[in-house]
């Protein structure tokens, strides 16, 4: 029951910065972001200096996507073709034939799960849906075939409008529940493409019951991609591991991340993340918090506070990227690793330290200080209604 890393475009030593911090346990590698052969060689380096879950997502969905920021998945990847349509998927010999190369390139490799081929749903009762389940069972035949290979994670890329319907999830549920696989590996994609914690409250509730199914009531590994502070509530209800990267786009799934955009673009702001705020706020913030003599209350209490705690204040600390990031892991993980017991437990645990991250922002807007609207804590009333109706739904409330 870990935090893993996200990883993505530009990984220098963030990985290992990571891994030496003990912030995370796992890494889960992405195929467009990096040449087979600096792939192989942070993989046997990560096995040779640390004892950690090396995951690989192959990233066969952005395939599907037009036009696709793809990187290096055309040139390396000998699974991945650009430009795949609902047609290319009609007949179960062009599935099998894309589950084998997958699994195959995979099971070459030192990795500690095989990752199956997915496509993004939309629905969970569109035409892609019932291609991902094609590809999740063909997925499971082929891996039955190989001689000693690692645990099977089914992967689930869907859509967080395709969270709507409750009838529509049971139904996935039942076919989910019927496979004997090791997990899942599932990932939402997000419907604002701004970086925020807010999350509809019935879609979270219903991605809360989700998890649970799989991971408490089944028994399934759940490891949840892209998941940020919302993989907490997502940890309390039943799931193994949540993922979450450096940038903000690799903190949480945005489909526009995978598709090419025009050059430039601002560069993004420093933040600090805060444990009692459940939230990244700007340092600009957190230096009219400090200013109002709020600034104790919302430390996250991690390694990475004592360089805001030496500087005369935020704005004149040493805050730099690569520092805010080391930081957002180390509060995530310090946060991860207050969640022992049952999930009934662990919820109503979650449930409280947004009750009192309510409180904070309320005294915080009380003393005059602003916040942007991606982090004025609005987010927090969706989750506590969210996390109240899944602790009816599983019985506890």
């Amino acid at each position: 029951m870990t935090l893993y890393i996200q990883h993505g475009h530009a990984k220098s030593t963030r990985i290992t910065d990571a891994f030496d911090d003990d912030s995370a346990r796992g890494v889960v590698l992405a195929a467009r972001n990096e040449k087979v052969a600096n792939l192989d060689s942070c993989v046997a380096m990560l096995h040779d200096k640390y004892k950690c879950d090396i995951l690989f997502d192959p990233q066969f969905y952005v395939s599907t996507l037009i036009p696709a920021n793809d990187r290096y998945l055309p040139e390396e990847y000998p699974y991945y073709e650009l430009g795949r349509t609902a047609k290319d998927f009609i007949g179960r010999r062009k599935v099998d034939a894309y589950t084998k190369q997958t699994l195959d390139f995979q099971a070459d490799r030192l990795f500690d799960r095989l990752l199956s081929p997915t496509v993004i749903v939309n629905s969970l009762t569109d035409r892609w849906s019932q291609i991902a389940l094609q590809l999740a069972d063909s997925s499971i035949e082929h891996h039955a075939t190989l001689s000693d290979p690692s645990p099977l994670l089914i992967s689930v890329v869907i859509s967080e409008s395709a969270l709507d319907s409750r009838s529509e999830l049971d139904a996935f549920l039942d076919t989910l529940t019927g496979w004997d696989v090791q997990g899942y590996y599932l990932v939402v994609v997000r419907d604002d493409p701004t970086y925020s914690q807010r999350f509809d409250e019935g879609r979270l509730a219903r991605l809360l019951y989700l998890v649970h199914v799989l991971g408490d009531r089944n028994g399934y590994e759940v490891v949840c991609g892209y998941s940020d502070f919302v993989g907490i509530p997502l940890r309390a209800a039943g799931a193994t591991a949540f993922a979450t990267g450096w940038y903000q786009s690799l903190r949480q799934f945005h489909e526009k991340a995978f598709l090419k955009q025009k050059p430039g673009g601002q560069r993004a702001r420093l933040r600090y993340s805060s444990r009692p705020l459940i939230n990244s706020v700007m340092l600009s913030e957190l230096e009219s918090i400090h200013r109002a003599g709020y600034l104790d209350q919302i430390l996250s209490n991690v390694e990475l506070d004592s360089m805001i705690r030496r500087a005369t204040s935020p704005e004149r600390s040493e805050w730099t990227t690569q520092i805010s990031e080391r930081h957002h892991w180390q509060t995530l993980s310090a946060m991860n690793e207050e969640l022992e017991g049952s999930p009934k437990a662990s919820t109503a645990a979650v449930i409280e330290s947004v009750r009192q991250a309510i409180g904070l922002y309320t005294v915080l807007r009380g003393s005059g200080v602003p916040f942007e609207r991606s982090t004025d804590g609005e987010h927090l009333r969706e989750w506590l209604r969210a996390l109240t109706a899944f602790q009816r739904e599983a019985g506890w409330a």
